[in-house]
C-alpha cells in the first residue's frame, strides 16, 4: 500500500454535502438521543426536587423602655447578628422541637437587617408551608425568653405579620427545563456526528480517489434517484437506472459516457478486451455501473458482452428485463464440459449481449474454481470488442478475484462516503498480490450542492451484513 490512509489532518476533508447528509440520515439517532436526555433530565429533576416555602416577618428594632428607634443603625445590625445566634442556639432548637413535636428542625432560618435602616426581616424556609409557618410562630413566641439575657432591653416590633406560603419559592418548570435539555442534547449530537463524519476517512470527493487510494481515478458518477414515480417508489420494481432511459438526467448520463470513454481509451491503449467490475461492499452500485458501462460502449459502436458473474445473486437479467432459459444459464455452462455456446442473450441495446442467468448457486466459488471460466472468457473475447464482467463484492467472497484472474484488468466501484479508504486499499493490494491488474477506481453516487440532490445513500455500518443471505434463492419475479 503506497498511499498513507492513516488518520491525519490532511485526510480530514470537510465536504459540506456529505457532512449535512450524514447529519440528516442520522436524524433518528439525534432525535432518540435528545429525547433520552430530556427524559433523564425530567426524571432526575422530579426525583431531586424539594420545594421551598418561606414564611417571613418584618420587625423594627427598638429599645424596650422607649418608643424611639434604636439608637444607631450599627446597633441594629449588631442586634440582628445577635438575634441570628439566638434562633440558631441549642436552647431555641429545643424549644422549637418541643413545640412542634419533632427531633430536629429541618429549616433555614435567617435574620437580615435592611441596609440603611433599623428594620430586620426574619425568614423561615422549609419543605412544608405549615412547618415554615409553625417554626416562625415558635420563634416569635419564645425568642424573648432567650434574648433577654443577650440583647437586654431590645424588643422587636412587628411591621409585617407572618402568613402561610401558598406557593414554593423555587417552582419546578419541567417543561422549560426539558425543552432546553432536548435542544442542547440535539445540538451536541449534531456536533458529534459532524465531527465523526469529518474524521471518517472515506471517499467524499473525486480527488480523494488518487489522494487516498493507490489507484487511478476513472471519474465520478453523478447520483440520481432511480425511482421516478410514486408507483415505482412504492413497488420498487425498477432495479437500476440505465443511461438509455429517456428520463435519465443529463449529469448521470454524461458521467457514464465519460467513464466509458476513459475505460475504452485505457483498454485499447494496453490492448485489453476483458474487464472485471467489482466493489469492496455491496450496495455500492457496481452492477448498475457495469450495465451502464456496457451500454455506453455499445452505443459507441463496440460489440460488447456483459457477463453476470454473480452466481449467488444474479441481477443483470432483472436490470435488462430478460427471461433467461436453461440454455442461457452461465452456472450450468461452467459446471459442464459442453462445447455448445448458446449463452449470449440479445438485449434491447444494439451490439450488446448478456451472459448470465437467474439461478442462484450457493457453491459459486467451487464452480468458478473447477469450472471453465478461462474457456468462457476466450470465447467471449473472440466475438466481442469488450467483455465486461459484473462480479460479486470482494468483502466476503473470493469470486471476484477468480473472475479477475481470467480478465485483463479489474475496475473498482466505490460509493461516495461509504467505505473506508483503508479497506479499499487493502483489497487493491490483495488483487495486485495475485497479479491482477487494476484499471482504476470510479466514485459512484456522487452528490454535492452543485448537483441535483436525490435520495440518501446507504451507510457503511451495514456494509457486509446482507451477504449473510447469499446462497438463498431470491423470490423475485420478472414483471
Amino acid at each position: 500500500m503506497d498511499k498513507d490512509t492513516r488518520n491525519t489532518l490532511e485526510n480530514y476533508k470537510i465536504e459540506p454535502f456529505t457532512l449535512i447528509h450524514d447529519i440528516v440520515v442520522n436524524w433518528w439517532a439525534i432525535l432518540l438521543g435528545a429525547l433520552a436526555a430530556a427524559m433523564i433530565a425530567y426524571i432526575a429533576l422530579s426525583l431531586r426536587y424539594v420545594p421551598e416555602y418561606t414564611t417571613s416577618a418584618t420587625f423594627v428594632v427598638q429599645s424596650k423602655n422607649t418608643t424611639a428607634s434604636y439608637s444607631t443603625l450599627s446597633s441594629a445590625n449588631t442586634t440582628a447578628t445577635t438575634f441570628q445566634k439566638i434562633i440558631e442556639s441549642s436552647a431555641m432548637n429545643e424549644i422549637l422541637c418541643t413545640k412542634l413535636g419533632v427531633d430536629e428542625i429541618d429549616a433555614d432560618i435567617q435574620a437580615d437587617v435592611m441596609e440603611g435602616t433599623n428594620l430586620m426581616e426574619l425568614s423561615v424556609t422549609s419543605a412544608s408551608p405549615k412547618d415554615s409557618f409553625d417554626i416562625m410562630q415558635g420563634i416569635l413566641d419564645n425568642y424573648s425568653s432567650i434574648s433577654f439575657y443577650t440583647v437586654g432591653d431590645v424588643v422587636l416590633n412587628q411591621l409585617q405579620s407572618p402568613g402561610i406560603a401558598f406557593a414554593p419559592d423555587n417552582p419546578l418548570n419541567l417543561k422549560d427545563t426539558t425543552e432546553k435539555v432536548f435542544l442542547i442534547a440535539a445540538g451536541v449530537l449534531i456536533l458529534l456526528i459532524g465531527i465523526l463524519s469529518t474524521m471518517q476517512d472515506t471517499l467524499k470527493l473525486e480527488s480523494d480517489v488518487e489522494d487516498k487510494l493507490d489507484a487511478k481515478s476513472l471519474g465520478a458518477i453523478v447520483f440520481e434517484f432511480k425511482y421516478k414515480t410514486v408507483k415505482e417508489l412504492l413497488q420498487r420494481r425498477k432495479k437500476a437506472l440505465l443511461v438509455n432511459d429517456p428520463i435519465a438526467g443529463f449529469g448521470f448520463v454524461e458521467s457514464h459516457r465519460k467513464l466509458s470513454s476513459r475505460v475504452e481509451y485505457h483498454m485499447e491503449k494496453e490492448g485489453w478486451k476483458t474487464l472485471a467490475v467489482t466493489s469492496v461492499s455491496e450496495n455500492e452500485g457496481k452492477s448498475t455501473v457495469a450495465a451502464n458501462l456496457a451500454i455506453s460502449l455499445a452505443e459507441q459502436g463496440k460489440r460488447v458482452i456483459l457477463i453476470d458473474g454473480d452466481l449467488r445473486r444474479p441481477s443483470q437479467f432483472l436490470i435488462f428485463g430478460l427471461r433467461p432459459e436453461e440454455k442461457n444459464e452461465i452456472g450450468e455452462f461452467l459446471k459442464s464440459d459442453s462445447l455448445d455456446f448458446d449463452l449470449p442473450m440479445k438485449t434491447e441495446v444494439e451490439r450488446l449481449f448478456l451472459i448470465g442467468g437467474r439461478n442462484c448457486y450457493s457453491s459459486s466459488t467451487d464452480i468458478l474454481q473447477k469450472g471453465c471460466v478461462g474457456r468462457l472468457m476466450e470465447k467471449c473475447a473472440e466475438i466481442a470488442d469488450f467483455v465486461i464482467v459484473d462480479t460479486p463484492p470482494t468483502a466476503v467472497l473470493g469470486d471476484a478475484e477468480l473472475w479477475a484472474q481470467h480478465t485483463d484488468a479489474a475496475m473498482f466501484v466505490a460509493r461516495q462516503n461509504f467505505i473506508y479508504a483503508e479497506d479499499i486499499n487493502n483489497m487493491l493490494d490483495k488483487f495486485r498480490s495475485q497479479n491482477i491488474r487494476v484499471l482504476g477506481v470510479v466514485l459512484n453516487g456522487v452528490q454535492s450542492f452543485g448537483s441535483i440532490a436525490g435520495a440518501t445513500v446507504g451507510r457503511y455500518s451495514g456494509r457486509y451484513g446482507d451477504y449473510g443471505n447469499y446462497g438463498k434463492r431470491q423470490k423475485e419475479s420478472i414483471k
